[in-house]
């Protein structure tokens, strides 16, 4: 297992002027036969990690955002597997067998698209709903629709062709059929789904990481840590209020935690007020801080490049002036270190060491620490 650099790309580059295609689904296919040929010739091995987002980004001259979708589909396709804070791997995409664990919503989506097509009546050699109409009908992404449509063409049920501009449509190739199985896990099974598995994944993150009253991330956050859309977090959200886990408030309040079922979490609405108004549950910068650390160690490794002020603020819900006091902080510790430039940004020198216990800071006065700067 090692990780791929860019020298280890071996075929040409797309070109997008003369394809006649989107540009997501150029770099779509370029990653699939990209891996097919490394494979091939013994450049990479299954479980070898890709090149980052943004290096594949630059290198193809495209945006962050066409590339992590696009790599994101061919994870769908089942040719990557993404690991938490290590990176985005080969996937052995011969085997059968699903990672249980993983948040694997194709094979619903699938499976609710074919119910669709059986349930309507659509004959073979013509064009199934279109990607907005089965999104609206099944409640699911436009994205996740796309990536299913994608990979049940790779199966030979359907066929996609180009009308005109970046206009498209699916045709019904192959005649589809519903295993039982498929609709238990797809259809019936409503644990199955990839809400009530995220809100699972979601409730136990944050029963392990925060105390009761305390802020948790912006759902923004969660869409990237579990590499699903915003609108899946949404509806997990909704579940975890309706469980009374968290309590969601608007605007610059954010959500949090209520606590576990052994405590109190029915509050009346006298001391929902007092939640939204109390300052034992803001941000301060020393909070910021150890879950800054925190953040940084489980998403980035030494030499990385880390988000941008505004980013970081964004997703760990405070100000950009709380984020650069707590960046003050790693910039004396020795962590990180500021290049100016084009290829300038914030650099790991050093990863910071997670606090066990993230409110120790308490304890402390941050103007007595002294860093050693030899």
């Amino acid at each position: 297992m090692k990780h791929l650099t860019l020298d280890d790309i071996k075929i040409p580059k797309p070109n997008f002027d003369v394809l006649k295609k989107p540009k997501g689904q150029v770099v779509t296919d370029w990653l699939i036969e990209w891996v097919k040929h490394s494979l091939e010739f013994g450049i990479a091995d299954f479980g070898d990690f890709i090149p980052t987002k943004e290096e594949l980004a630059e290198f193809l001259n495209v945006s962050s955002a066409t590339m992590q979708n696009s790599i994101r589909e061919v994870k769908d396709l089942g040719y990557f597997c993404s690991k938490q804070s290590i990176g985005t791997s080969i996937n052995d995409f011969y085997s059968k067998d699903l990672n249980k664990d993983e948040l694997y919503h194709g094979t619903i989506t699938e499976c609710k698209i074919k119910k669709i097509v059986i349930d309507e009546g659509i004959k073979l050699n013509t064009a199934v709903p279109s990607i907005a109409e089965l999104s609206k009908k099944t409640d699911i992404s436009q994205n996740t629709i796309r990536f299913a449509l994608v990979h049940l063409a790779q199966k030979g049920y359907l066929e996609k062709v180009h009308i005109k501009g970046n206009k498209y449509c699916w045709i019904y190739k192959k005649e589809f059929e519903l295993t039982k199985e498929e609709i238990h896990n797809g259809i019936e099974n409503e644990d199955f789904t990839l809400t009530h598995q995220l809100v699972e994944k979601i409730q136990n993150y944050i029963e392990k990481t925060y105390k009761q009253g305390e802020k948790i991330l912006p759902n923004l956050a969660f869409s990237a840590m579990f590499d699903v859309s915003i609108k899946t977090v949404n509806d997990a959200m909704k579940v975890l209020n309706a469980k009374k886990v968290i309590f969601s408030r608007r605007g610059r309040y954010g959500t949090i935690y209520l606590g576990n079922k052994n405590k109190k979490t029915d509050y009346t609405s006298s001391e929902r007020r007092k939640l939204n108004s109390t300052q034992s549950y803001s941000y301060s910068w020393q909070k910021a801080l150890g879950h800054l650390k925190k953040y940084i160690t489980e998403n980035y490794e030494t030499g990385d490049k880390i988000a941008p002020i505004r980013e970081l603020a964004t997703i760990l819900n405070v100000s950009p002036n709380t984020i650069r006091r707590a960046l003050a902080d790693l910039f004396r510790g020795g962590y990180l270190v500021s290049k100016r430039g084009k290829t300038g940004g914030i650099f790991i020198i050093e990863l910071p060491e997670p606090e066990g216990d993230s409110y120790r800071w308490l304890a402390l006065n941050p103007d007595a620490v002294k860093f050693n700067n030899n």
